[in-house]
């Protein structure tokens, strides 16, 4: 993938045109929950899609268990804001998990996160304490493995992109 980010949402049916979309049910009752796709494109494919960090997408990614983590409507709150940083801080001093991304709308609202885990029977999720997790089995070709931040990453640097902890551009 070329972007920094992708759009990524939760849709009732498989959406056409995505880049990379797994069936998911409800965990842990194996419910049907719709499909979750991602799009590698600059315009947002529709009303509910997020910003996520473009390298948790893997098209040959296998099965796993999503914590995804949305605030309430009309709730808004800053990327900055102290609760969403020590979020960030206790991912760091966790095992890492297969995939985190936080979540975003514009350039500096936090609008959720999703943690991506496999073969540890789930984990807890720091952002959770934010907000409610809804936890998903999602299926494969969506999710893959990021390697973890080597540190913390509080400072702002383009917000519009969701947590960029390893890159940052030529000066």
């Amino acid at each position: 993938m070329t972007s920094t980010w992708i759009w990524l949402a939760l849709t009732a049916d498989r959406p056409a045109g995505a880049t990379a979309a797994a069936p998911v049910r409800q965990a842990p009752t194996g419910e049907p929950a719709g499909w979750m796709a991602a799009w590698a494109r600059r315009r947002r494919p529709l009303a509910g899609a997020l910003r996520a960090d473009a390298r948790i997408v893997d098209r040959g990614g296998a099965p796993a268990l999503v914590s995804l983590v949305l605030p309430p409507a009309g709730v808004r709150v800053p990327v900055d804001d102290l609760a969403v940083q020590q979020a960030r801080r206790e991912v760091l001093a966790r095992p890492p998990a297969d995939a985190v991304s936080l979540l975003l709308r514009d350039a500096s609202h936090f609008e959720g996160a999703i943690t991506v885990v496999r073969g540890r029977g789930g984990a807890e999720d720091p952002f959770a304490r934010l907000f409610p997790s809804r936890v998903l089995e999602v299926g494969a070709g969506l999710f893959g493995r990021v390697a973890p931040p080597a540190g913390p990453v509080i400072e702002r640097y383009g917000s519009a992109n969701p947590w960029p902890w390893d890159r940052y551009p030529a000066v």
